[in-house]
């Protein structure tokens, strides 16, 4: 009689296990949202030099965001604890190194206590933010559009649009509790001008695109499906590109000129094409998965041109450093 049998793999430890349900790797493309929104309105309010004349405030945007994210991607693997358990079932729910309870309780307070640092945060220092509230009513659309996207319509049309919105209303809570607003002179929207929209937009189009590419990574992808989420990648990066033609108050484009612009998103970009164009034709898993990768990397470069072009050198590399740990921690945590 054969004893044998095949041995269990070891559960992650609790530490490990959480990094993965968070997707740990990922959540320093959303700390180059806010750094880039942040040292932009920076920028502005110091005549065109960043700086941090108010860390805490900045401490409080990224901690909101970093909170938000995160509740974010432990709600999706709450909600696909199911399919999970079918497809994946090494995620940490399904695996049992975390219950489906602790995910839920962890996720929702979360979500809250994001809103509450980001809206504490206008009123660290008396009379610094232009709009103390704003940081706060931002960070709650973005948890809304997190819940929508993974309680309610992640299996529906709708979801790569709530995926964008998630990365624009990030980027504008970056913006959020600057110190001046645009001039009364240019268009606004509760204190957001074209450039700061265009910006956030852009980042957002470029999401709604890279989530369509990645709708079906399990498996052989539609084609139709890939170059529809090419397609929307492109025109977000296009809306970046055409922010030199629309320079109020804030965003200007002072330390590139547009060519130079220009020319940083094209060799951004060429790098992500290669990617695309071979699992356009080869839309296995693996190549499908590889790109959204690249694409998802492809984030933290794009935010720190913008900066480049507005801040100028030292806070762009202060975001493409965000790349190191983020490499690092791919390492022991998958980001897809």
């Amino acid at each position: 009689m054969d004893d044998s049998t095949t041995p269990e793999k070891p559960v992650d430890p609790a530490w490990l296990a959480f990094g993965k349900l968070c997707r740990l790797p990922n959540l320093f493309t959303a700390w180059a949202d806010i750094f880039a929104g942040f040292f932009i309105v920076s920028a502005f309010a110091n005549q065109g030099v960043a700086n941090l004349n108010a860390p805490v405030i900045f401490v409080c945007l990224v901690l909101a965001s970093s909170l938000i994210y995160s509740a974010g991607m432990i709600l999706n693997d709450y909600y696909d604890r199911e399919v999970d358990a079918q497809e994946r079932p090494d995620r940490p729910i399904p695996s049992g190194a975390i219950s489906a309870q602790t995910a839920m309780l962890a996720g929702f307070s979360m979500l809250v206590v994001g809103c509450l640092v980001a809206l504490l945060g206008g009123y660290v220092y008396v009379d610094y933010a232009a709009i103390p509230w704003r940081g706060g009513a931002v960070a709650a659309c973005l948890a809304v559009c997190v819940v929508a996207y993974d309680a309610v319509l992640k299996r529906t049309p709708l979801a790569p649009w709530l995926m964008g919105a998630c990365r624009f209303f990030n980027i504008l809570l970056g913006m959020s509790l600057s110190q001046e607003l645009p001039s009364g002179e240019s268009w606004q929207f509760l204190g957001y001008d074209t450039g700061q929209m265009l910006f956030a937009g852009g980042i957002g189009v470029y999401i709604v695109g890279v989530t369509w590419f990645a709708r079906t990574e399990a498996v052989v992808s539609s084609r139709a499906m890939l170059g529809l989420g090419a397609f929307l990648m492109l025109a977000g990066i296009s809306m970046l590109g055409i922010l030199p033609w629309f320079q109020p108050s804030i965003v200007a484009i002072v330390s590139a000129k547009s060519f130079g612009l220009w020319g940083i998103l094209l060799l951004l970009s060429l790098a992500l094409a290669r990617r695309v164009v071979i699992a356009v034709c080869y839309p296995e898993p693996r190549n499908v998965q590889l790109t959204i990768k690249q694409a998802i990397l492809s984030l933290i470069f794009y935010d720190a041109a913008i900066t480049l072009a507005v801040c100028g050198t030292i806070w762009s590399v202060v975001i493409v450093a965000l790349l190191f740990p983020m490499m690092g921690l791919r390492r022991w945590m998958y980001s897809t």
